[in-house]
């Protein structure tokens, strides 16, 4: 009990610092979670062995693939080419939100939704001041559109890796498309179009130039040539760099897909976090000269807060956390509707207080010993996914790539949106989006 209370005091003062040490004492997210690691082995709730067999290897070796993937996109000129043209089709300010919404959102269930929380405030900053609009508006949206579509795959966020990685599906990358995709394209127009109603006095403020009309002069907004070929040359920094991991990205995503096929037949057991690793090792290989330059830019910090965070959840668990959670209504695997409904009320809720990564690495441990595993009820686990992780849309603390995206654009000195605005859109996002996940999951 006593190592308990002391965990619990140490998660208090990680959040106290994740509210109020990011704002007041510029402390970076992932430096929080780093010192309530640390402070666990100090106070010895959990011991150094018992801390290092808790870091999920799979999850790690698996995001420091897929950002080499990213990073060497992003070093190209790729990322933003692909961005640029998305929203260089815009006909009007709503038609720029809807595609930003839409485009931000399908990136994200591809290319990890931190990585685009990164990518967009660049975009935001010059969209914002080139058609007259309040960044706050772009930064919401933008929140929102990660959040929504990286629900599709179980690459799109950290959750739904640690999901595919512990429930036992034998097929997650083709159960989560199979389960997910309809409702997460239906629920990425919803929150458009509650952004497009919510701020309508701010949109009917903006003006889009001339140049977004022009077919002639496309792209001219984001580069100096005056037609797309050229502006699309501009753009692009590296074009070895982005032939190859262009194409070693499409290859990785399809290594997933095979992969999973082979396991069904018995052919070879290949883990996700070995493919990108894989497809990551070659990258490496065949761009030597930019070797360092990748490595170098990669958002290593998202890797220090995972890995605190398995030491921390761990901690927390072994401690008597298990207690708590036993206060909480546990699902009924025999119960669909049941299962459902809790587990949808109790991501969110817990989301908030937890944030939605380190809840589902608790929770995982919650569904297993209740009895959840493998195809059988592969719909507790898509409801798991899907709530885990629209809990985000709710509150700024619902998900990290929340507080990436305040961080990130207050460092540019850009005025974010507040905890208050963000709640007050965020709880009719929320709803919509709930609503659509648990009707399609559970009935559907």
């Amino acid at each position: 009990m006593q190592e308990y209370i002391i965990a619990i005091a140490i998660f208090g003062i990680v959040y106290f610092l994740i509210i109020v040490g990011r704002k007041r004492f510029r402390i970076p997210i992932w430096t929080s979670m780093l010192i309530g690691a640390i402070l666990m082995l100090v106070f010895q709730v959990i011991s150094l062995e018992s801390a290092l067999n808790s870091i999920n290897l799979d999850v790690i070796g698996f995001l420091f693939g897929m950002f080499s993937i990213v990073t060497a996109l992003d070093r190209s000129g790729m990322l933003k080419l692909i961005a640029m043209r998305m929203l260089t089709r815009a006909k009007d300010v709503n038609s720029l939100l809807l595609v930003f919404v839409l485009g931000m959102g399908i990136l994200s269930a591809f290319l990890v939704n931190d990585t685009i929380a990164l990518l967009g405030i660049p975009l935001i900053i010059y969209i914002s001041k080139h058609i007259g609009i309040r960044p706050a508006v772009l930064l919401i949206s933008l929140a929102f559109g990660i959040s929504v579509g990286s629900t599709m795959t179980p690459i799109g966020n950290p959750q739904n890796l640690l999901i595919a990685i512990r429930s036992g599906i034998s097929l997650p990358f083709s159960t989560f498309i199979a389960h997910l995709t309809i409702p997460t394209l239906i629920n990425l127009f919803l929150t458009y179009m509650i952004l497009r109603i919510y701020f309508r006095k701010d949109l009917s403020t903006a003006v889009i130039a001339r140049t977004y009309q022009d077919k002639k002069l496309t792209m001219t907004t984001f580069a100096n040539p005056v037609d797309e070929e050229s502006a699309s040359l501009s753009i692009i920094q590296n074009a070895h760099l982005a032939l190859t991991s262009s194409v070693i990205l499409l290859l990785t995503i399809a290594g997933f897909i095979i992969s999973e096929y082979l396991h069904l037949l018995h052919v070879a057991n290949i883990g996700l976090s070995v493919i990108a690793l894989l497809g990551a090792g070659i990258l490496y290989l065949l761009n030597g000269k930019d070797r360092k330059d990748i490595i170098k830019n990669i958002d290593y910090s998202v890797l220090v807060f995972f890995v605190a965070m398995f030491i921390v959840t761990s901690a927390l668990w072994s401690s008597g956390g298990s207690m708590i959670m036993s206060h909480i209504p546990s699902p009924n695997p025999n119960n669909l509707v049941h299962s459902n409904t809790i587990i949808s009320v109790v991501s969110i809720l817990l989301s908030q207080i937890l944030s939605n990564v380190p809840f589902v690495a608790l929770y995982n441990i919650v569904m297993l010993n209740s009895g959840f595993a493998g195809d059988a009820h592969i719909s507790q686990w898509m409801m798991l996914a899907s709530a885990s992780t629209i809990a985000g849309n709710l509150t700024i603390l619902g998900a990290a790539s929340n507080i990436i995206i305040i961080d990130v654009a207050e460092s540019k000195n850009i005025k974010s949106f507040t905890f208050v605005e963000f709640v007050k859109i965020g709880t009719l996002v929320t709803l919509a989006n709930i609503g659509v996940y648990y009707l399609f999951i559970t009935y559907l």
